[in-house]
């Protein structure tokens, strides 16, 4: 498969000419030998975002997910201002070689500006530019958690079938993980016609192969007596990752049955909480690193293993390895590979992946106790 080629940006189009310019631009420059162009979409894939910042990285991100997960694009704009406008559009399209040297095949992006009170009228755009016989994602691409979204998110969505956001640098993120998690609850839906909606955290896709090493780590037949002798647990996380390692301890205690007692916090320093395991109490602590990447970067477990105490350390190394060790104990380390994930590819595959999580919804619902524990 041939590298993706994009279209100019259209000039400003009115959302009646909207499918007109798409038609011109796929067939733009065809050699009268190639074969007819096909349109490749597995979904409708509707952003919003109403930062410039986030609105250059997903245009910057959409060729590299429509490789992987070919959709009709329609990206949603709230522009700085208070004057009010009609909504405009303006349209491109993705195109590569595929099938045969003469065969191109093309997603198209449109993209919906508005500002100020022209806003509330995105979605009635969205709604008549949407492919009816696909499923239809929404990609709330701002750092406005879901629940504080009001009616703008209720609309985008009235017709998605999954609702992605990314909990990544979340203000005040135990008021966003409690009405999340209250949130996601409300959100699922099914019915006897089929109908149907799920939400994911593309935080959660993150921590993968967290999940996976700590299940390993942890497992009776590598670490005995291990689980039963847990005594504390602290997490280091670089700058606006803290729900990143929220979640994971969240997956945590849901999977081990812990009850959360009390909790503290020092505002961009750490949380702490008070945790009832079947063996006894035990402390759960998040920290935060000063500066490095937006990611978790060493989970530390206190804890007994064949008799003898000690802790598992898992690190990140960087170079996509995850390192294993135990403290005072001569046991080689052991390492992980862990792939980078860039936004493009966690994205894409979560496009793909719209089955309800319930492992997800279980965890999330441990959060809010973790939050509730300090908004008291």
């Amino acid at each position: 498969m041939s590298e993706l080629a994009s279209s100019e940006l259209s000039e400003t189009t009115s959302l009646s000419q909207i499918e007109v310019v798409l038609a011109q631009q796929v067939n733009a420059g065809k050699d009268p030998n190639e074969e007819p162009v096909r349109k490749a979409r597995m979904s409708n894939l509707v952003v919003y975002c109403d930062q410039p910042q986030v609105f250059e990285t997903i245009q910057n991100t959409v060729p590299d997910i429509v490789a992987q997960h070919p959709a009709r694009v329609i990206l949603v704009v709230k522009e700085p201002g208070e004057v009010d406008g009609q909504v405009q559009g303006a349209v491109n399209v993705w195109c590569h070689l595929g099938g045969g040297p003469r065969q191109r095949i093309c997603s198209e992006q449109i993209t919906l500006r508005a500002r100020s009170r022209g806003v509330d009228h995105l979605p009635y755009a969205v709604r008549g530019l949407l492919l009816g016989d696909l499923p239809t994602n929404l990609w709330w691409a701002t750092n406005t958690p879901p629940p504080f979204a009001g009616n703008l998110l209720q609309d985008l969505a009235d017709r998605a079938q999954q609702i992605i956001y990314d909990s990544i640098g979340w203000p005040e993120p135990a008021r966003g993980v409690a009405a999340t998690s209250a949130w996601l609850t409300g959100i699922e839906r099914s019915n006897g016609n089929g109908a149907w909606r799920v939400a994911s955290d593309v935080n959660w896709r993150r921590l993968k192969y967290w999940r996976r090493i700590l299940a390993q780590a942890l497992d009776p037949t590598t670490a005995p007596g291990a689980l039963d002798s847990i005594t504390e647990i602290a997490i280091d996380h670089g700058p606006h990752a803290v729900i990143q390692a929220w979640e994971l301890v969240s997956w945590l205690a849901s999977r081990l049955g812990w009850q959360i007692g009390g909790g503290k916090i020092q505002p961009n320093v750490e949380i702490a909480w008070k945790v009832q395991a079947t063996h006894g109490p035990l402390t759960v602590k998040i920290n935060r690193l000063a500066e490095g990447p937006t990611a978790i970067r060493r989970v530390r477990i206190a804890c007994t293993i064949d008799g003898a105490r000690t802790a598992i350390n898992l690190t990140d190394e960087g170079k996509e390895i995850l390192r294993v060790t135990l403290e005072g104990q001569d046991a080689a380390a052991r390492t992980v590979m862990m792939p980078p994930q860039p936004l493009h590819d966690l994205i894409a595959r979560q496009l793909t992946d719209r089955e309800r999580d319930s492992v997800f919804l279980e965890s999330m619902a441990v959060a809010k106790v973790f939050a509730q524990s300090l908004l008291k």
